[in-house]
Formats: structure tokens, C-alpha cells, sequence
């Protein structure tokens, strides 16, 4: 992360800790032999309104309604739904979506439109029943939920977390996913769990990387956008064609989300039990201070630090390591694979937009953008979460003297760059193409 933002963009709120379903992969680290909690600890609606007033002052873009799951407490739900609204907050949810109802689902359509996120482990009802230790009956309510949510005109996403017993299954669930409409389907590697030192339900380096074939391949074959929600060493992927189609997922804990917890102590992943403090109690802007140590990349192993893309790829993902400590390397890193490799064909540049390719493109401001102001520049963000970038202080101030629906080019964007030289105008450009690709500017294509 080039950038240092002064507080967290998304905030991952974990609403209860109590969950209806005890899945063999499950993170959370105040579950207890896999056993489903019904009465966990979650917040009272003064603190929830406390901790959205936080985020408010602080410029928080959105937030993300997790637990547990946070369909056990539906009232405290759509409350905060209702805060975040009010407040200008984006929202969306993380949901096994199977305690939802048709109200519920209309409701969330027609007062929040938010996106929502909803775990599945297989097109088999028998399989993700097992896995998630749950039963067919459930698996029916959870597929009917995602029906007539996606009837209802509500973004919902599948996300698959990938082990050993589901390994052969993404196909059939992305048929699935395509078949319900869904709007992306997204496969994601189990982590290692604390709690179980066997950990056998992990997938090996060369199964991660045949998962993000398949990926690649869904996406092409079935017209489904694809994603991963986790984050992968360079290293593994070179070579790939992952290693260009999801180069763009790093580890940003601690550098643009921060999550906090039923009790209010603020971690800085959800998957860590680390807190540095407790938003209840104290400000968050004292709390993201105290989180530096991760946007100084303080974490990063040794060999990794030695590595000639370290900054590119933050050395995959802190949790995915068999041993205790933030520290160690990712089981998936193999740092000598790219030992006689030239630097150049590691860039990520080099699969950006060239010169030419956008001379004369006429574009323009979309007009729900907004800005919030940084040390470097500005992050300058749309109407989601995921159009979001950081810009210098040049281009923040070009883009911000901008009057209404005013027409430009990337020529005369280049020429306010004073740059000079090629590589300059490279990655001015570059700049140039990332802002129309998550339509901060607009075209005629858009």
C-alpha cells in the first residue's frame, strides 16, 4: 500500500456472535468446538448508534453487517441498516441468508437496496449441509432466499469457501450461481483455524491455483463476473493467469478496513484476535493510530522483504500460516520461484493501458462522485465501495475544478500533469484509465 489513509474506508461490523450454523471452517475465534452459539455477545443499540456516529466523524465510506450471523438479530440489523442510511454510510451484509423471510427480503429491497453477501459451500444440499453443519431443509431456505432476493432486484453475491471436501464442486455451484442470477461468484480459500491444529480440510498451493483457473475459465465460459475475497502471495501466482485476473487482491488490514467486534474492540482483520482497542470506549481515530504497525508493513517476513515485488504484493495473507504469529510466511509463498525473473515482466504495469490507446477519449466527472481528502491527495469514490481510488493532489484538484458535466480528454488530462518523460505519462494514463474503469469518469461506453 503506496498510500496511508487517516482513517479506515470500510468497517466490518460484527453485529452478534451468535450464528445458526456451525461450519468446519468457521474463524471466529470466540467459537468452541465448532458448537453453534445461540446466546453470544452483541451490541446494544446506543453503542451501535455510538460506533456509526464514530465512523461518521471520522469519514468513514461504508460499512460491512457481519457476526455471527446477523439475521439472528434482525432488529439490531436493520437499525443499523437505518443508521447508516441516515448517515450517508454505504452498507452491505454478510449473511448465510437463511433466516431471511419474504418480508425481510422486500424490506431490504425496497428500504436499503444493500448489496448482500451470502455464504454457500455447495450446489450438493447434502454437502453444504455437512460442511456447514446445518441440514438439506436449510440449504432449500437459503436458495429460495437468494431467488427471490435476486427478484426483488437486490445485488447478491455467492461466496464459496473452497477446502478439501467442496474442491471439486466450484463448477457446479457457479452453474448454480448463474442459473439464480447472482451478480458475482466468488471463490475464497479456508484459512487456518487456531482452534484446530489438524487443519486437513486445507487446500494445497496447487489446488489454490487450480481454483483460480477455474475461476477464470467460469468467468469466460459462463459470463458470471468472478472475484476472490482473500488475498494471495505474488509468488504463487506467477506464472498464471491469476497472477494478472487477481493481482489486485492484497492483504488491507489495517491499511482500509479494521473490524470491530460484538464487544467493540477493533481488530484489524476479521480473522485476527488482536484488538487495539475498543471504539465504545475510546475514539477511533486513537485506535487507527495504534494500528500503524500494519500500514508500516511491520509484519512482513523477512524473506519477503527481500522480495523485488514486497510492495506490489504485502507478502499474501498474515493468517494463512500454519504457525502463531503475524510474522510468518504465508503457507502459499515460495519467494524462489522468481529468482532469474526480470523485474519488468513482474510489473503490473505492464498490463495497464498504453499511450495510445486513449488518445483523444473524451470523457467526463460522474456526478455522484465524491472526495475525501488525504495527506497524498484524495480518495475519490462513487455511489459503492468498490469504485473507489486514491489521486494525488494534482489530480484531485483537476478533477474537482471540474464543472458540471464538463468534456476533457486524456490529452489534455496529461497535459495538466506536467509530465515529461515517457514513464511519466505512463502512469498518468494508467491513472487516466483506472478512473473510467470504475466510472469515476465517464465515457460514451459507459
Amino acid at each position: 500500500m503506496v498510500a496511508t489513509l487517516r482513517a479506515p474506508i470500510d468497517v466490518q461490523i460484527e453485529i452478534t456472535q451468535s450464528c445458526n450454523q456451525k461450519c468446519r471452517h468457521c474463524y471466529n475465534f470466540w467459537r468452541s468446538n465448532g458448537k453453534v452459539i445461540k446466546k453470544g455477545q452483541h451490541f446494544s443499540r446506543s453503542s451501535l448508534q455510538q460506533i456509526i456516529n464514530e465512523l461518521v466523524l471520522n469519514q468513514v465510506i461504508s460499512i460491512t453487517i457481519t457476526g455471527g450471523e446477523p439475521f439472528i438479530r434482525k432488529d439490531d440489523t436493520f437499525a443499523l441498516l437505518s443508521m447508516a442510511k441516515k448517515s450517508g454510510l454505504l452498507a452491505s451484509i454478510n449473511s448465510n441468508f437463511s433466516l431471511v423471510d419474504d418480508y425481510d427480503i422486500a424490506r431490504l429491497a425496497n428500504e436499503y437496496d444493500v448489496p448482500i453477501l451470502v455464504s454457500l459451500l455447495s450446489s450438493d444440499p447434502d454437502k453444504h449441509a455437512l460442511l456447514s453443519g446445518t441440514s438439506k431443509c436449510e440449504y432449500t431456505r437459503v436458495i429460495k432466499s437468494i431467488e427471490r432476493a435476486v427478484h426483488y432486484g437486490l445485488p447478491v453475491s455467492i461466496n464459496m469457501v473452497l477446502m478439501k471436501e467442496n474442491f471439486s464442486d466450484v463448477n457446479d455451484l457457479a452453474r448454480l450461481a448463474k442459473e439464480l442470477g447472482v451478480k458475482t461468484f466468488c471463490v475464497t480459500k479456508a484459512l487456518p483455524n487456531p482452534r484446530n491444529t489438524e487443519n486437513d480440510f486445507l487446500l494445497t498451493s496447487k489446488e489454490v491455483l487450480r481454483s483460480l483457473q477455474d475461476l477464470i475459465s467460469i468467468e469466460k465460459s459462463l459470463q458470471l463476473p468472478v472475484d476472490v475475497l482473500g488475498c494471495y502471495p505474488k509468488c504463487l501466482l506467477v506464472g498464471s493467469d491469476a497472477y494478472q485476473r487477481f493481482f489486485h487482491r492484497v492483504c488491507v488490514a489495517g491499511k482500509t478496513t479494521i473490524t470491530i467486534g460484538s464487544s467493540g474492540e477493533v481488530r484489524p482483520c476479521s480473522h485476527i484476535t488482536r484488538s487495539y482497542g475498543n471504539v465504545i470506549e475510546e475514539s477511533l481515530e486513537d485506535i487507527w493510530l495504534r494500528m500503524d504497525d500494519w500500514r508500516k508493513d511491520y509484519f512482513l517476513p523477512t524473506l519477503c522483504s527481500n522480495c523485488p515485488i514486497s510492495s506490489w504484493c504485502t507478502g499474501g495473507c498474515r493468517v494463512n500460516t500454519l504457525e502463531t504469529g503475524f510474522g510468518n510466511m504465508d503457507m502459499h509463498a515460495d519467494p524462489e520461484i522468481l529468482t532469474g525473473i526480470l523485474i519488468d515482466q513482474l510489473n503490473p504495469e505492464r498490463f495497464k493501458t498504453k499511450l495510445n490507446d486513449l488518445s483523444g477519449y473524451l470523457v467526463f466527472l460522474h456526478p455522484k462522485v465524491k472526495f475525501r481528502e488525504e495527506e497524498f491527495g484524495a480518495l475519490v469514490y462513487r455511489s459503492d465501495q468498490w469504485s473507489m481510488i486514491f489521486v494525488n493532489n494534482q489530480a484531485s484538484d483537476f478533477l474537482k475544478n471540474l464543472r458540471h458535466g464538463e468534456i476533457f480528454s486524456s490529452d489534455e488530462f496529461l497535459k495538466k500533469s506536467d509530465a515529461t518523460c515517457e514513464e511519466e505519462k505512463q502512469t498518468v494514463l494508467n491513472l487516466f484509465n483506472r478512473l473510467i474503469s470504475k466510472k469515476i469518469l465517464v465515457t460514451s461506453k459507459n
